[in-house]
C-alpha cells in the first residue's frame, strides 16, 4: 500500500512539473538574450509596420495605443494583444497585424517579413526589452 501511494504521489509531482513548464513561453530557435531589443532594432520595425498615420499613431481615431514609443505600446505588450495579434493571429487577414492591405487599402505592408516576425518572437518571448 506504501509503495502504491508513495507512486501515486511521485506521478502527481511529475504531472504537475510538466504543467508548469509548458506554461513557460518557448523561445524561438536562434533567439539569444539581447538578440532583439527595442532600441536595437525593433522601434524601427514597429514605426514602419504599426506606429504610420491611420495606425497606431496615437491620433487616429478608432485604433488604440499610441506605439510611437515604448512607454506607448507597453501596456499592449504587457496584456498579450501584441503577441496575440502580430504572432498567434499572423495569417488572419482581418484580425493578424500588421492587417493585410487586401482588406485594409492604408495599410502599408501585407506581412512582416520572415527575419521581422522572428525578431518579433524573439523580443516578446524575451519580455520586450527596451534596450
Amino acid at each position: 500500500m506504501k509503495k502504491y501511494i508513495f507512486f501515486l504521489f511521485a506521478s502527481l509531482l511529475a504531472l504537475l512539473g510538466q504543467r508548469c513548464t509548458a506554461d513557460e513561453l518557448p523561445q524561438p530557435e536562434g533567439c539569444a538574450p539581447g538578440l532583439a531589443t527595442y532600441d536595437t532594432n525593433m522601434k524601427e520595425i514597429i514605426d514602419e509596420s504599426c506606429a504610420y498615420s491611420g495606425c497606431h499613431d496615437g491620433e487616429s481615431p478608432g485604433v488604440p495605443g499610441n506605439y510611437t514609443s515604448y512607454e506607448g505600446i507597453r501596456p499592449f505588450l504587457e496584456d498579450g494583444s501584441v503577441r496575440t495579434r502580430v504572432i498567434d493571429l499572423r495569417n488572419d487577414p482581418v484580425l493578424g497585424m500588421p492587417p493585410s492591405a487586401s482588406v485594409y487599402p492604408q495599410s502599408r505592408m501585407e506581412n512582416l517579413s520572415e527575419e521581422e516576425f522572428e525578431l518579433m518572437q524573439c523580443w516578446l518571448s524575451s519580455g520586450f526589452p527596451k534596450e
